[in-house]
């Protein structure tokens, strides 16, 4: 059951937690059908998960996170593409609209099987408006990938802009293939590093959670922590090769 966040009344204050994850669900090798219902499941704890590389089987991680709607940007580039996106955005607030886009740049040559890209999902929490985006930015090597994933940061950037306006919060996650002190163009843009605010510097890797408040909702995240032992298998053994990221953020409704 999806439910509001108690801060219709100005200046009181509220928790939600936002989790990001690449669940490694790919076409072949990684028993996709066995794992995304447990990582459903396991969803369940959290109010907003980013999800990245959900290329199949969403539909088994969707049903097992039964108490969260969500989006799933399941198209794909064009017919010449094994896989979609991969990205999905689950939530425990109403979803107002969802949009996405593709990447111009696609990087090397092992990014062109899938369709990356960026997706927003809209939330109304008590008549304000928050902005959730997953993305997937390109994999290999500086030399192979690094200026593509410029151009991903710039597209991403330029995609806020388009479908954000300066009233809404924002929160942007995903599997950056960067490391934190590469974030420096989001930065500038006006977004704050989660990881980098409480203080944990490089020890964040890859995945980020990064925010800006809204012209009604103060956001200020509290705890940040990669969740290296909740997200296992039966056996003991990771779900993915990503151990997810979780920030809890407090919220404050502005007058």
């Amino acid at each position: 059951e999806k439910h509001e966040l108690p801060t219709a009344a100005p200046g009181r204050t509220a928790f939600f937690t936002v989790l990001c994850y690449n669940i490694q669900s790919r076409p072949v090798l990684d028993h996709a059908s066995e794992k995304n219902p447990i990582i459903g499941r396991l969803l369940r704890e959290y109010d907003f998960a980013g999800i990245q590389e959900a290329f199949v089987s969403h539909d088994k991680m969707f049903e097992a996170a039964d108490s969260l709607g969500g989006v799933y940007f399941g198209r794909r580039r064009h017919l010449f593409k094994l896989a979609n996106s991969g990205l999905a955005v689950l939530s425990k607030y109403p979803v107002v609209k969802a949009e996405a886009e593709y990447f111009e740049d696609e990087g090397s040559l092992e990014n062109r099987l899938g369709s990356k890209g960026i997706l927003m999902v809209r939330h109304a929490l008590n008549g304000a408006d928050l902005d959730f985006y997953t993305t997937h930015l390109a994999a290999g090597t500086e030399a192979d990938s690094g200026e593509s994933r410029r151009n991903e940061m710039k597209q991403i950037i330029n995609f806020i802009r388009r479908h954000s306006p300066p009233e809404n919060a924002v929160i942007l996650c995903g599997d950056f293939n960067l490391q934190q002190d590469a974030l420096n163009p989001f930065l500038e843009f006006g977004l704050t590093n989660c990881a980098e605010e409480l203080g944990f510097g490089a020890l964040t890797g890859i995945d980020h959670i990064l925010y800006r408040s809204g012209g009604k909702l103060k956001l200020t995240p509290v705890e940040w922590k990669i969740l290296k032992t909740e997200f296992l298998f039966p056996d003991g053994k990771q779900l993915s090769d990503h151990s997810p990221v979780m920030t809890l953020f407090q919220v404050k409704a502005i007058p």
